[in-house]
């Protein structure tokens, strides 16, 4: 068996997928090709070259963030969405992923609500668990840079969602561009999920902020997403270190 023959085998797990950063080239001539015979006006004027980003990528972060504009163009519909969640499982699938945890922040689009967003999600999430061997599960996001009333209509579609769907919606998580917000604008929401046995991920120490990433450590989430700025050799300090240590929160996602 060749190496790469054996690494699609190898079984694996996949925790930082985010929906629309996940969407392959192929998927996303899918979803245009969807838009464009179903007479919906395309307007992701997308670059494929633009869209991927690899090592070596010349792009800050804000510039990386301007990118999920494009995938979140092509899902705007609940008929793309839910053709952009199976074709990223399948994908997944195939390439060996035995368990993946997708994660998307519920929008409002002049397609659908918020509510139907999610509700797209999970059910095709179940049609996949269903018809494939991958177990998916949904990560409710939460971004940062929206105002503090969005968070919590997202957190009550979690709660809600959780309690429907225990099996497919696990977590709730903060994410987005980590220059914008205040973290502790967001507790009040957290802790209501926590309490209603939501698990919590959050995004953490993505750039150099040694008063957040320990207010973040404090909160115990049950997961730390990046955490690259913690130990003191990378923007971090003794102080993020220690506290990471001590608390003993996995850091899963990279």
């Amino acid at each position: 068996m060749d190496m790469h023959t054996f690494c699609r085998k190898l079984p694996k797990i996949e925790l930082h997928a985010h929906l629309n950063g996940s969407l392959s080239k192929s998927t996303m001539l899918h979803l245009k090709r969807y838009f464009a015979d179903s007479g919906f006006e395309d307007k992701s004027n997308i670059f494929f070259d633009e869209f991927q980003i690899g090592a070596g990528d010349s792009r800050n972060l804000s510039d990386c963030f301007q990118v999920f504009s494009i995938a979140h163009s092509l899902t705007s519909t609940p008929e793309a969405l839910e053709m952009a969640t199976q074709m990223t499982l399948e994908e997944f699938n195939d390439d060996g992923c035995c368990y993946v945890e997708l994660r998307s922040t519920p929008r409002d689009t002049p397609y659908m609500t918020k509510h139907q967003y999610i509700d797209t999600i999970v059910k095709s999430m179940q049609k996949i668990n269903a018809r494939l061997s991958i177990i998916s599960r949904f990560v409710v996001s939460v971004n940062r840079s929206h105002h503090v009333s969005e968070a919590e209509a997202i957190t009550n579609l979690a709660i809600e969602y959780n309690k429907k769907y225990p099996d497919i919606v696990v977590g709730l998580e903060l994410s987005g561009e980590p220059t914008i917000g205040r973290f502790e604008d967001f507790v009040p929401s957290f802790v209501r999920a926590k309490e209603c046995g939501l698990k919590i991920s959050l995004h953490c120490g993505e750039i150099c902020n040694s008063e957040e990433v320990i207010s973040m450590l404090n909160f115990k989430p049950d997961r730390i997403g990046h955490g690259t700025c913690i130990h003191p050799s990378h923007g971090g300090t003794e102080d993020t270190w220690a506290t990471l240590c001590k608390i003993k929160t996995p850091v899963g996602e990279l």
